[in-house]
């Protein structure tokens, strides 16, 4: 049995014109991996849930894009605990990049 959980942040400390880094976390099994969205988003859309709540395009858009996100690193995830027996977040994050022998997108 494993644990797995992709968690999304601001990075408060880098405030640009009133808009915030997003920063994401992969979990598996106490193991960790943090790494840049590379997407920004307004400090006020931003709730503590992690998410952009809202009806406004930019909202819209950023909720899609790490649902996205969180999609493909689950698939890599589920990949992974199929086919392999060392499951840490490294190497779930490396084979979301595009790091290793094989992956899929």
């Amino acid at each position: 049995r494993s644990t797995f959980k992709v968690l999304f942040y601001t990075k408060n400390q880098s405030i640009k014109n009133g808009r915030v880094p997003v920063m994401g976390r992969i979990t598996v099994n106490g193991t960790t991996a943090s790494f840049s969205c590379k997407r920004d988003v307004p400090l006020a859309l931003w709730d503590a849930k992690g998410t952009a709540p809202g009806a406004n395009p930019t909202s819209t858009a950023a909720e899609q894009d790490l649902d996205n996100i969180k999609a493909q690193i689950g698939k890599h995830y589920q990949y992974l605990s199929d086919h392999d027996s060392l499951l840490t977040a490294k190497r779930v994050y490396d084979r979301y990049n595009g790091f290793g022998d094989e992956y899929i997108r």
